[in-house]
């Protein structure tokens, strides 16, 4: 990890003291709703309301469902755009750490540099007035609406970039998903394009051209693309909003970040949130024997595999290490 991201992070020691209220951005000429982001948002969650239509039911789609949250929403998002690139807990091929990216940016939660800058910036300044998307403003605030309003400040987005997230867009690939037109859309489409031709396929090929292939593709799409980016995005969400709010605190890190059961639960580790405050360079979050990390045994498993290097332990085994 580079001194500049210690720094930005604090990494070394949970930080103390800081007890300002944040702010939600002002009415008038400082704020704008980003309908973008609403009719997107809006229509998928429409959308997913037909898994409660008998026609759409399908294994084959609920199997969709879960192996996309486990890539999209396991692999890309906590492994891949958190640990990976917003700490550099572990290093990867850079091959590979392109492939989570790329899976992330179908997941349709921004750019890597907008995600880890925010991401960054969250840690900075944790409950303060310029954190993000802090639930002292609101509950749904920190949930979701901190995404859809913009405020001047989050205009300033260049600025933003050098500060926290220069080393990604170093990447030129990562440089040139920031100059497509609308790119967490262009990535999202795409992929749920590659995944209606092949579920046409399979089910063609193994019903024919009848109405059983047409239920089975539709149910494909709507359980492992439309259903799954939601569901993912709420339990992504959580980390920000429930995790803040709910649960207990093992440090006193200066913030209202809580270790949340219901949040690792649904995450697969991200909900021990004050553990990862306190010591957030560590690939794992698993501070007490019963506080599972499954995101960091997946880490782990890409060390044995030769596709993660320079595994970041937790302060206490660092510590012991120098000893």
């Amino acid at each position: 990890m580079s001194a500049s991201v210690l720094e930005l992070e604090k990494a070394d020691e949970p930080t103390t003291g800081r007890d300002l209220k944040s702010q939600p951005p002002k009415a008038g000429t400082d704020r704008r709703i980003r309908w973008d982001y609403v009719v997107f948002f809006v229509s998928l969650h429409i959308v997913t309301l037909l898994v409660f239509v008998p026609y759409f039911f399908t294994w084959i789609g609920v199997a969709a469902f879960i192996a996309g949250v486990i890539v999209f929403g396991q692999l890309a998002i906590p492994i891949g755009y958190h640990r990976l690139l917003a700490h550099k807990s572990f290093r990867c091929p850079k091959w590979f750490e392109r492939t989570l990216v790329t899976f992330a940016m179908c997941a349709a939660q921004e750019t890597p540099a907008q995600w880890v800058a925010w991401h960054r910036r969250h840690h900075v300044h944790s409950d303060e007035q310029d954190d993000p998307h802090t639930p002292r403003v609101t509950f749904l605030w920190a949930h979701v609406n901190w995404l859809v309003y913009e405020s001047r400040s989050r205009l300033q987005t260049f600025s933003m970039f050098e500060k926290f997230a220069r080393d990604v867009l170093s990447d030129p690939y990562y440089r040139w998903i920031e100059k497509l037109p609308s790119p967490a859309g262009v990535f999202f489409f795409a992929h749920a394009a590659i995944y209606t031709a092949i579920a046409a396929l399979i089910a063609v090929a193994w019903y024919g051209f009848d109405a059983e292939a047409l239920r089975v593709t539709s149910s494909v799409v709507l359980w492992g693309v439309v259903a799954r980016t939601v569901w993912v995005w709420h339990i992504t969400w959580s980390v920000n909003s429930l995790s803040h709010v709910f649960g207990y605190q093992n440090y006193d890190t200066g913030d209202d970040s809580r270790n949340n059961w219901f949040v690792s639960l649904l995450t697969a580790g991200e909900g021990w949130h004050n553990n990862h405050h306190a010591d957030p360079s560590s690939a794992s979050v698993q501070h007490r024997w019963w506080e599972l990390d499954p995101n960091y045994y997946v880490i782990r498993l890409f060390g044995v595999l030769g596709l993660a290097t320079d595994i970041i332990r937790p302060r206490d085994q660092r510590k012991r290490n120098k000893t």
